[in-house]
């Protein structure tokens, strides 16, 4: 029953976010698509789908396990002969 109300939940804020915002005038034009966009953002992270690699404003996803490129670096190298 979660998931079924939470497709709900993301078709209907997808199609406010994506199709019906953008065509409805309103007195503050970005800030209810910003709202719809971010509880679609949410309700597809809960379904278990990270659709933030399709929007490039938003920065990339991060990865789960995390890179090894991601961790600092030291400079100090210690060789053991």
């Amino acid at each position: 029953m979660k998931r079924f109300v939470l497709w709900i939940v993301v078709l209907v804020s997808g199609f406010y976010a994506f199709l019906a915002g953008p065509f409805i005038p309103d007195p503050l034009p970005f800030l209810d698509e910003a709202v719809a966009l971010a509880i679609f953002l949410k309700a597809t992270s809960a379904l278990g789908y990270d659709v933030r690699r399709f929007l490039p404003f938003l920065g990339k996803a991060k990865a789960a396990g995390g890179k090894k490129a991601d961790r600092p670096q030291s400079k100090d190298m210690t060789v053991d002969v």
